[in-house]
């Protein structure tokens, strides 16, 4: 049922089920009456008459028709405000369903799939074996489809259990697409019965193109080393591509078993989420593979993939088949993923308490691909740069990444893929958990990682960022159609939802927390799940000392985070709590929330004594206040001790002046991680106007002895965003002036040698970029030198100095740097260091040049349609390019909306990322009124989220601008 739709009439013979055709909204109708009290009194009764007249149209079109689903006018003309692509179907019938969620009385049980895919023709042809039980007695079938070409429609009856008996036939009366809700509707001549012993068999014929997209099953290409173009076919399901693949019941509620046979060269190989049982002869000289069935499991996280690859294979010690596969040049990068798979597949199993339940697994690097990767059952495919590593080439970084990325994605094949949420509203649980495993599995790899520190810097701090809006969202949303779904798989989800599992886990124990994980996943495996069975599960195993639910429903039903106000009243110390929004404004309608945003806060706390003695503790603020009481003389107390709360933490101003002192004298009283929490939570009240920037520019003194990688990380990040504001002012330079004083007396300290931890050598990378960016002589002239050696010598660049190196050769170089670089992106065949080349073509200030790359970027044959991104990133990050590449995105929207419409990421990416670092009403009016006019697809929450930044921005300078002034001209 659609609301927004206004009106339809019905004509005789057309059934009125509520779900099988469209429904008036009255309230919709209501809404836009303004009338007098006779007027409406008038109304009303004509309504009462005009429903008792369909109703009774209704009955006779009941009594007459031979199915209660069924439709038997076609609607030449639409009604007014309506058009056909509103509620009819493709031959311009009205489609018999007009709900976006399938109905539920057919389930789907098995699939047996046939694909024919011709790599040369680039098309393929298949057919599909659907068998389901009738679960309400129906003459409609209704399931998924979209841009495949329908030939042929069979539904024939089959025993479920017992002996088989003869049965009538079932004759398909039509078949309809909708296209608007991506359908197809199979009618039948008679009603299909609910019964124990027999369902029904859908056979359905199709073919399609192969082209190159991002979703569904996708051409894919890459290039050889002799630079010959070669061609695989792939897949991309999640959300919601299954459906362009082959037509099946495609929400994540509706499980079943699959078996595939695919059709390939005997040139190429084909992969599926299971082993290969039999390959046979097919004809024209090709082969044809039939694969294990599969377990019980959601359409999107079906995959199969054809092509020419080769792999490396290794085994865990339960068993379990591992295997990467890549292109035959890049073989030789794969030794570390394989490495890491099974060390981690190792781990989940003893973190679980569940061995990984198919017999192998397979990671497969894929040449264009929308996401990071994907959690495929069996066969995880991943962007070439999350899955290779190059030693010698690839930079520690590019090293983490894909250890994080494998972590990530083996996390769901327990939590997501052998318990599965039931539909996409709870996607957090699915994400949420895997960004917050990700760093277990990657530390159990590598331990000097430190990923618990990076944890608070990268993805605790980033959740706090964005929730931190008015155009958030609750973790857990309703979501309807395919462009809301692709919408949510975004920074709460993942990076709010891993944040407050560990502040859960934190709270409850990390032992009954994951008994309780192992009781979850053993109660619902091989099904679907809610939230609150989560939550009831943990409350079992936590004895029930904590209500789960009444808990966390504050932190999942609810947008938004607390703001913890710390007081002291003689020996003790007062906490309050209220909404925390970064453009300062205080929350007026509390009716919003259905907590009136509040919170149940576990608050950890340290306090350190005058005898510099310590003591830590917990309170709970139960959507109230509470308090702690002390006994001896308090130098200082630090809240959200450890930042595991996912909560900000305010002082009063003599306590912000205590803590600034003592990071002064002592830094190293607070953990690298508690002094991140610090720089970010004063940067971040600073900029609501809840303390002075006074109090956050003074904080940042310290940083001239800070050796740490999360503490510095969290202060450029706030010093950037001052800087990219001023960016106009004529306290532009003076404060690039003073970031400078802080940054260059430890980036000469770390001076150009690429050694020691992995924290240590990704600070010296982003301190040198840093200094390079703000213009230091010394660094820009050491970086073009090397860049100089390496373009005509040919002398090696250490890994994890090239950004830096790369950076100073662009941005102050000349056409032939620029050029180099181009050459070397076109010829790498290291996507790790084919995205730093990309990233850094960017940064030149060259505005000719920066239209050129962005140009290029349209030509598929030159910059993958994948890593469009990776330039806009970098352009709108440049000062040169900020207006470029928002005329690039105005110019170009309807074909980056057909691009990338049907993926998640990319484009609310673009549009957040290229609006950044506007500043002015005639900014904020431009991006109103443009998207407007177009339709913004899954951006449309990134585009109000543009406008909160634009205007947030907007109020910064009007607020602080001559504050920030102030502090420059005395401090620098």
């Amino acid at each position: 049922m659609a609301d927004d739709i206004e009106d339809v009439s019905f004509l005789p013979g057309e059934n009125l089920n509520r779900k099988s055709v469209y429904e008036p909204s009255v309230k919709q109708r209501c809404k836009q009456l303004a009338c007098s009290k006779n007027r409406a009194t008038a109304i009303v009764v004509f309504c009462g008459l005009l429903i008792l007249i369909i109703a009774i149209i209704a009955a006779f079109a009941r009594s007459g028709s031979s199915s209660c689903e069924k439709v038997n006018t076609v609607l030449s003309t639409p009604p007014p405000n309506i058009t056909k692509e509103d509620i009819y179907a493709t031959n311009g019938e009205v489609f018999p369903w007009q709900d976006i969620r399938l109905p539920d009385t057919v389930e789907p049980i098995s699939y047996n799939v046939f694909l024919n895919p011709d790599m040369k023709a680039l098309k393929f042809s298949g057919t599909v074996k659907i068998k389901a039980k009738i679960k309400a007695t129906t003459s409609l079938i209704v399931l998924h489809t979209k841009n495949l070409t329908i030939t042929k429609v069979l539904v024939k009856p089959f025993t479920l259990t017992g002996p088989s008996t003869k049965r009538s036939p079932i004759i398909v009366a039509k078949h309809l697409e909708f296209l608007k809700n991506e359908q197809l509707a199979i009618l039948t001549d008679r009603k299909m019965f609910t019964s124990a012993r027999t369902g029904i068999e859908i056979t359905i014929k199709f073919n399609a193109n192969i082209v190159s997209k991002l979703a569904g099953f996708y051409l894919s290409s890459y290039k050889t080393k002799s630079g010959e173009i070669r061609h695989i076919g792939t897949t991309q399901f999640q959300p919601t591509g299954a459906r362009q693949a082959f037509p099946c019941f495609d929400e994540p509620g509706l499980k079943a078993t699959f078996k595939m046979s695919i059709v390939r060269d005997k040139k190429h190989i084909a992969l599926f989420n299971m082993p290969l049982n039999k390959t046979e002869d097919f004809k024209d000289g090709r082969v044809i593979d039939r694969f294990q069935e599969s377990v019980k499991m959601s359409t999107y996280l079906v995959a199969f993939v054809v092509c020419d690859y080769k792999s490396k294979k290794g085994k865990t010690k339960s068993g379990v088949d591992v295997a990467v596969y890549a292109a035959e040049d890049q073989i030789d990068q794969v030794d570390f993923a394989l490495k890491v798979a099974i060390t981690v597949l190792e781990y989940y199993d003893e973190l679980y308490k569940i061995r990984y339940p198919l017999p192998k697994l397979d990671l497969i690097a894929i040449p264009d691909f929308s996401a990071g990767a994907m959690e495929n059952w069996g066969l995880v495919t991943y962007r070439e740069s999350a899955v290779l590593y190059h030693p010698g080439e690839s930079s520690d970084s590019d090293k983490q990444w894909v250890a994080v990325v494998i972590a990530h994605e083996l996390a769901h094949q327990w939590f997501g893929n052998l318990v599965t949420p039931k539909w996409w509203d709870d996607t957090w649980l699915n994400e949420g958990f895997a960004s917050y495993v990700e760093y277990l599995g990657t530390d159990k790899v590598d331990p000097t990682l430190k990923m618990g520190e990076q944890f608070i810097c990268k993805t605790l701090q980033r959740a706090l960022s964005r929730d931190s809006q008015k155009t958030s969202h609750p973790i857990h949303v309703p979501v309807h159609n395919p462009d809301d779904i692709n919408e949510i798989f975004d920074t709460i989800s993942y990076d709010k939802g891993a944040s407050v599992i560990r502040m859960l886990r934190e709270f409850l124990g990390k032992e009954k927390f994951m008994d309780g994980i192992t009781a979850y996943l053993k109660q619902y495996k091989y099904g679907n799940a809610v939230t609150v069975d989560l939550w009831s599960a943990l409350s079992k195993k936590s004895g029930n000392t904590v209500d789960v639910k009444s808990v966390m429903d504050t932190w999942t039903l609810q947008m938004g985070y607390p703001v913890v106000s710390v007081k002291q009243s003689g020996n003790k110390f007062l906490l309050t709590q209220q909404r925390f929004l970064s453009d300062g404004s205080v929350t007026t309608n509390s009716d919003e929330s259905p907590f009136g945003y509040k919170w149940h806060i576990p608050f950890r706390y340290m306090v350190l004594y005058e005898d510099d003695t310590n003591s830590t503790g917990m309170v709970w603020l139960h959507k109230g206040s509470a308090e702690i009481s002390v006994t001896k003389d308090v130098k200082l107390i630090k809240g959200n001790y450890g930042m595991y709360g996912f909560y900000r933490v305010n002082y009063e101003e003599v306590m912000w002046k205590t803590i600034i002192q003592q990071l002064q004298t002592d830094h190293t009283v607070l953990s690298p991680g508690d002094r991140s929490g610090l720089i970010d939570d004063v940067f971040n009240l600073a900029r609501a106007g809840l303390v002075k920037h006074t109090t956050a520019l003074d904080m940042t003194k310290y940083l001239k002895k800070e050796q740490d990688y999360a503490p510095w990380y969290s202060a450029l990040d706030g010093l950037g965003f001052i800087r990219k504001i001023l960016q106009k002012s004529p306290a532009y330079e003076q404060f690039k002036t003073y970031t400078l004083t802080l940054v260059k007396p430890i980036q000469s300290s770390l001076t150009w040698n690429d050694s020691g931890e992995p924290l240590q050598k990704y600070l010296r990378s982003n301190l040198l970029s840093e200094v390079i960016l703000l213009g230091d002589s010394d660094a820009t002239k050491k970086g073009r030198q090397l860049y100089d050696d390496w373009m005509t010598q040919n002398t090696s660049i250490p890994p994890n100095l090239k950004t830096a190196v790369y950076t100073a050769g662009i941005k102050y170089g000349e056409w032939s740097e620029w050029k180099f670089m181009l050459e070397k992106y076109n010829n790498s065949i290291t996507p790790s260091n084919k995205d730093r080349y990309l990233s850094t073509l960017g940064e030149t200030r060259d505005s000719i040049v920066i239209n050129r790359l962005l140009h290029m970027a349209l030509n598929e044959d030159m910059i993958k349609h994948q890593d469009l991104y990776k330039v806009m990133r970098a352009v709108t990050k440049n000062p040169s390019g900020q207006l470029l590449a928002w005329r690039f995105l105005q110019q170009n929207w309807e074909k980056l909306l057909q691009w990338y419409g049907d993926v998640s990421f990319t484009l609310p990416e673009f549009v957040k990322s290229t609006t950044s670092s506007f500043s002015t009403e005639f900014d904020y009016k431009e991006v109103e009124e443009f998207f407007k006019k177009v339709d913004s697809g899954p951006a449309k929450r990134a585009v109000s989220t543009a406008l909160e930044n634009i205007r947030t921005n907007i109020n910064w300078l009007k607020s602080h601008e001559n504050e920030v002034k102030a502090w420059l001209l005395k401090n620098v």
